[in-house]
């Protein structure tokens, strides 16, 4: 069964320039309205303008190619990569009157047409009018923003992640590229014109740890305080560490900040925090309470029940459904454990937060059944 898609894909404003003489009038009477109140949908006459463009739009045929100029690049990318119930859709505006029009729309159309979820998050800094603004602002706030949604807990797990390289902004195309290498994201882009989707699959991109390591403290201190000196980013270090450095960062006013995709690197290849055991008592996470769905217990059960609850690792466990008959089993399923002990499955919580923790969590539970 597959998972359901999160899709992250930016926003431009090629709508607005493909409103009807009619529609026009309208956008015209509300263009000069503030961002806040254009983002909240009560600028004069937008919704009206909203309805009567969602229904335009709803008259399309999105499979057939010959209407693909008639249609925003956003939502002809979105059809081709088969966006539908229980997918989520991010759409990343620029900061334009334009853009957040668009992205309104395009998360109106998305929830009634293709019954889907969709959020709308405005990026500061992103615009075309003003390249300098664009990579000191825009960029990195682009980049920070994908960077929570690929870094969400076990979204690798639970979804399908894609980025949409179709639309919005072309200027970000090589960074969402980036993005999906470094993150181990699938990346999808248009065959020019045409409604065919080309991927380009998750890469099994490295780094080195250990040369990273010695860094990490610096970057670490960077991360916190978003500027160093550059005197004490480059003082004591050597060669081959100063090498690795440099590339993930910017120099501006003689202070180091990280670049975009220095950032980017950082999030996905530092350590994990500490594994933190659970503080909750030992007596409350045995939530298996219903006892009439498991009337076959074996006393090694119920003792492996205690154990587990004794697990520093774990946070809490109630019955599961559906293990098949499994002896004995460990797996993770999204950011959970699936455990089967004697045939009897139980969901267990834990204290993982990070991929890293997991084989050892799942290590500790499969020694409490020996």
């Amino acid at each position: 069964m597959s998972k359901p898609k999160i899709v992250l894909t930016t926003v431009g404003a090629l709508l607005v320039h493909k409103l009807s003489d009619g529609e026009k009038a309208l956008w015209e009477g509300m263009k000069g309205t503030d961002l806040l109140t254009l983002r909240e949908g009560n600028a004069r006459k937008q919704r009206e303008l909203e309805k009567r463009v969602i229904a335009r739009l709803c008259e399309l045929d999105f499979s057939k190619t010959a209407g693909l100029q008639t249609i925003v690049p956003e939502l002809t990318s979105l059809a081709a990569i088969g966006v539908g119930p229980d997918d989520e859709v991010a759409l990343l505006a620029g900061e334009s009157a334009a853009g957040i029009f668009t992205a309104r729309v395009i998360a109106q159309f998305i929830k009634q047409v293709w019954h889907a979820s969709a959020e709308m998050e405005v990026i500061t800094g992103l615009q075309v009018q003003d390249p300098s603004l664009f990579r000191s602002l825009g960029l990195q706030r682009y980049v920070q923003s994908m960077i929570r949604w690929l870094t969400r807990p076990g979204i690798a797990h639970t979804h399908d992640v894609v980025l949409n390289a179709s639309a919005g902004y072309k200027s970000l195309i090589p960074y969402t590229t980036l993005l999906g290498m470094i993150f181990g994201a699938t990346v999808q882009y248009a065959f020019e014109n045409s409604d065919i989707m080309l991927t380009l699959p998750p890469l099994p991109l490295t780094c080195d740890r250990e040369q990273l390591a010695r860094v990490e403290p610096l970057l670490a201190k960077l991360d916190i305080e978003t500027e160093l000196p550059q005197q004490e980013v480059l003082s004591g270090l050597n060669g081959p560490d100063r090498d690795t450095l440099i590339p993930l960062l910017e120099m501006n006013n003689g202070k180091f900040t990280f670049s975009a995709l220095g950032s980017a690197v950082y999030e996905r290849f530092k350590s994990p925090a500490p594994l933190e055991p659970s503080k909750r008592p030992v007596k409350d996470k045995d939530q298996t309470r219903n006892w009439d769905k498991v009337p076959n217990r074996s006393p090694a059960f119920e003792k492996f029940k205690t154990r587990l609850a004794d697990c520093q690792w774990v946070d809490g466990f109630r019955y599961l459904n559906g293990v098949d008959g499994a002896r004995r089993q460990v797996k993770r399923v999204g950011q959970n454990l699936h455990v089967a002990y004697d045939g009897i499955g139980l969901e267990v919580a834990t204290m993982a937060r990070h991929d890293d923790h997991y084989p050892h969590v799942q290590a500790a539970i499969l020694n409490l059944m020996e």
